[in-house]
């Protein structure tokens, strides 16, 4: 029926347009049917006719403002409004009729507002309106009973349609109300169906670069591998003991690095080592080779959760240079104990290392070698040091995670 749809072409949101065409046809249904409650009071009853046709000019200056406009913002306003003056109004001063439809045209009232005004104005004008209804309880009702006389069986049969179209107004609006609901349900389905399918589709792109750089750091685990094999086979084949030392100084810091690659490999996040693990392998490796490893203890202790590889690495070899240095000049002739506690706050974290062993003065300059690699590598992760050697050694670094 175009009478009841007209052309909304021009309107593009759905809402608006649903909006739209709710003003349009509740200011037509209520045309006709005011139109002929006006004719049936007019013949009946004089007295009810004031708010009739004050209603009357209400609906035919919107619909007309609809038709030619189609906005309906205003339609909501003026309905609200005008129809929450009328409704009081006529509970307190048109005390000769029955209220009974009244309190039905509040509720189509403020059905309307939450619907066209949103749930603010809806909640403002259901407070008005239940304000109105405490004021005729209180100061109105009571006269209003002993004024109102029985009812003809015409009047009640108006009654009784005004009644009904109250009720198939407020049931209009309901099902609008649900046909916005379900058309809400439907794009939100719609849009939970296509970030399923993308966060599916990220989820097998993260897989395929996450085995991706499992394979690389397999790779270069197994190339750093066979690196320490070769250089271990080339140092069983040296007479001097000091090449060989340095040999086993090399081996050690490319282990460092390995170890990093096989952990990654092995960890189901590519992003997180265990720390404490790391540097309790990478330790136990340092103490094997130096045959030492029945008569040195190693605690550590970290509360850090999450390091970058970019520190790791600088770290891992630090933490190589010193086990490795108190390795070789502080446990000669005796039992020893290192300890490692690394504590992280923020973005910083503070690495303690010391062992309790008595230093030995080097035969050469290679001690003066490792401390140029630990200032080179302190500077590398932005962090400074202080060493104290008063009871065996103890280096504090504040270090930063990069």
């Amino acid at each position: 029926m175009k009478l009841f749809t007209p052309n909304t072409d021009s309107i593009f949101d759905f809402y608006d347009k649903g909006k739209f065409l709710l003003a349009y046809r509740v200011s037509l249904l209520f045309l006709i049917a005011f139109t002929f409650l006006s004719v049936i009071y007019l013949i009946n009853d004089v007295n009810s006719m004031l708010t009739i046709f004050l209603t009357e000019i209400l609906i035919i200056a919107t619909f007309i403002h609809l038709k030619v406009t189609k906005n309906f913002k205003p339609f909501f306003w003026i309905y609200t409004i005008i129809g929450t003056l009328i409704i009081n109004f006529s509970l307190n001063y048109l005390l000769s009729l029955t209220h009974y439809v009244d309190f039905i045209w509040i509720m189509v009232v403020v059905s309307l507002a939450f619907i066209g005004l949103g749930p603010k104005y809806g909640f403002l004008f259901l407070i008005v309106n239940i304000l109105g209804l405490a004021y005729f309880f209180c100061f109105t009702l009571n006269l209003h009973i002993g004024i109102i006389e029985s009812k003809k069986p015409l009047q009640l049969l108006v009654d009784f349609i005004e009644v009904s179209f109250a009720l198939l107004a407020i049931g209009y609006l309901l099902m609008e109300f649900v046909r916005y609901q379900k058309h809400t349900e439907e794009i939100l389905r719609v849009v939970n169906t296509n970030l399923e399918d993308q966060n599916m589709l990220i989820q097998s792109k993260n897989l395929e670069n996450e085995t991706l750089l499992k394979e690389i750091h397999h790779r270069v685990k197994n190339n750093l591998q066979i690196i320490i094999s070769l250089l271990r086979m080339q140092s069983n084949e040296m007479k001097s003991e000091e090449s060989k030392m340095y040999f086993t100084e090399a081996i050690n810091r490319i282990m460092a690095i390995f170890l990093i690659h096989q952990k990654l490999y092995g960890e189901k996040e590519l992003s997180k080592i265990n720390l404490e693990s790391y540097i309790e392998e990478l330790v136990n490796d340092i103490i094997t080779v130096s045959l030492n490893q029945n008569r040195i203890k190693l605690f550590i202790k970290s509360n850090v959760k999450d390091l970058s590889l970019e520190t790791i690495m600088p770290l891992g070899l630090l933490i190589n240079e010193l086990a490795s240095n108190s390795l070789k000049h502080a446990f000669a002739d005796e039992n020893g104990k290192i300890s490692i506690v690394i504590n992280q706050t923020g973005d910083k974290f503070d690495f303690d290392y010391s062992d309790n062993g008595s230093w030995k003065p080097p035969i050469s300059d290679r001690v003066s070698f490792g401390v140029e690699l630990i200032d080179i590598l302190t500077d590398q992760m932005n962090g400074s040091m202080v060493l104290n050697t008063d009871k065996g050694t103890h280096y504090s670094f504040q270090l930063t995670n990069l």
